[in-house]
């Protein structure tokens, strides 16, 4: 594994200070390759331009898009400021990151704000999350159970952005439309959470029990098996290729339920 940060400090540290100058800098640098999650030297610019405003990241994306979409439908209702709040939870955003996510939402009810170049161009870095990023901006466009002709727009233009098909986007809006409908009608018995845990895990292949690391590599490896250049490679059919898109919605959705039940980011 290449930490780049740690590289840069070792080298740096050297320099100025020989051996115990080399030592000092490669611990200063794994602590921010292991803060910032740098693997490679091409993560490194990306992470530069995040600290920079250059680049938005997955939450500040999203959080714009959910506050375009809220406001698209004529004015933002409290089942929107309700699901933005979750998310937030779901995201384990703490106060003053919830504030930041916040203005991020507002900013998004401006339609003065480009988003559509900011969504095409982040898809396109991180295909790998388009179909979260797709199934959270569904989730809020059906938040008051109403589809509207701009909310409808925006989410076809978001999805050939993020390579989801028709029949994909149908799915998305007949589970997040059933699972409106069904809002009032009381959380999930125990029995029926902890069988869509060992769903979740089984997906994976790992135990509902299993530590965040073995849970995080499986999801890595199960989203390189299914991605699309990959399964072309293999020589997959037609059909495979066609449902890859399906599947790392799965294998997303299962990977945050662990997430969400460990309690880890």
């Amino acid at each position: 594994m290449l930490w780049p940060v740690t590289l840069v400090g070792i080298l740096l540290g050297g320099a100025l200070a020989a051996v115990p100058g080399a030592i000092l800098g490669a611990v200063l640098g794994q602590a921010l390759d292991r803060h910032w999650r740098l693997q490679r030297w091409s993560d490194l610019p990306k992470r530069l331009g995040q600290l920079g405003g250059q680049v938005q990241s997955f939450e500040q994306l999203l959080f714009q898009c959910m506050g375009r979409l809220a406001k698209s439908g004529g004015r933002v209702l409290p089942a929107h400021l309700q699901l933005a709040r979750d998310l937030m939870q779901q995201y384990r955003l703490d106060e003053p990151a919830r504030l930041q996510a916040m203005h991020w939402f507002n900013q998004g009810k401006t339609s003065d704000l480009q988003l559509n170049r900011a969504v095409k161009g982040y898809l396109r870095r991180e295909p790998a999350r388009a179909a979260e990023f797709m199934d959270c901006c569904w989730r809020m466009a059906l938040a008051d159970g109403v589809l509207s002709a701009q909310e409808r727009q925006l989410l076809d233009e978001w999805s050939g952005f993020a390579g989801l098909g028709r029949a994909e986007q149908q799915r998305m809006h007949q589970r997040h439309q059933r699972g409106h409908q069904s809002a009032g009608q009381g959380a999930k018995a125990p029995v029926q959470a902890r069988d869509s845990l060992k769903e979740a895990a089984a997906l994976l292949g790992v135990e509902p029990n299993a530590s965040p690391e073995q849970i995080k590599r499986a999801y890595r490896r199960q989203l390189s098996l299914h991605h699309p250049d990959k399964l072309i490679a293999r020589g997959a059919t037609a059909q495979a290729q066609d449902n890859a898109g399906e599947k790392i919605q799965a294998i997303q959705n299962a990977y945050e339920r662990l997430r969400r039940h460990h309690g880890f980011r």
